[in-house]
């Protein structure tokens, strides 16, 4: 259960950036660099570039990630950490809410500065994709590479956890359907809700994990 306990200095600060990049956004203060760093974007574009963030944009939905979220969880159960993979379920179902909350009480317009090379929903701010990314594929594979004991295994979750949330993120922006705030401020809130509940009681101190359980093989 979330108490104020669990609201460590790392997620102030975090929930903080993101509340402060809210105003700026409403206020349309954060709309010039928007749509200089959009109108870079759009002059860079290579076919082979636009298949990449295709690819990108295409793992960050939630098509996608919805069933990776419940092989995750099964994972984490089947290696012996039952309530690290409960605590992940919990993590991506109110992230999900958190979402939808945002997303409707914001009502940003998406951008139209460039040509959009995706499909876009409803409203812009933030980025769903970029906001569940942290939740499933950084918290996610995290604690999957906390539950072995392989280095290498360990190594390749980190460096995907570490990778693929930033590049999901920039995928939306180079495919004209989001503006850079929006991404920015999803990565900010994702990484917050993430680091919330992974400071819940019976998480190890000072390591993104969710029970004490030890790791297996």
């Amino acid at each position: 259960m979330l108490t104020r306990r669990s609201l460590t200095p790392a997620s102030l600060t975090l929930f903080a950036v993101f509340a402060v990049l809210s105003v700026l956004v409403v206020l349309n203060l954060t709309l010039p660099l928007d749509v200089a760093a959009l109108e870079w974007v759009g002059l860079h574009r290579t076919p082979r570039l636009t298949d990449a963030m295709l690819l990108f944009t295409f793992i960050g939905n939630g098509l996608i990630e919805f069933p990776l979220a419940l092989l995750i969880a099964y994972l984490l159960w089947r290696l012996g950490r039952p309530l690290c993979s409960r605590r992940f379920v919990y993590t991506a179902l109110s992230a999900e809410l958190l979402y939808l909350i945002a997303k409707a009480s914001f009502a940003r317009d998406r951008p139209r500065v460039i040509e959009r090379l995706a499909d876009a929903g409803w409203h812009s701010y933030p980025s769903g994709h970029s906001m569940l990314a942290p939740v499933i594929y950084g918290f996610g594979l995290i604690l999957l590479a906390e539950s072995v004991r392989n280095r290498s295994a360990r190594a390749v979750l980190i460096a995907l956890a570490l990778s693929i949330p930033p590049l999901i993120a920039f995928s939306r922006v180079y495919l004209g359907v989001h503006y850079p705030s929006d991404v920015i401020g999803a990565l900010f809130l994702g990484t917050a809700w993430v680091l919330l509940w992974s400071e819940l009681p019976g998480s190890r101190s000072s390591r993104l994990a969710t029970s004490s359980e030890p790791a297996t093989k």
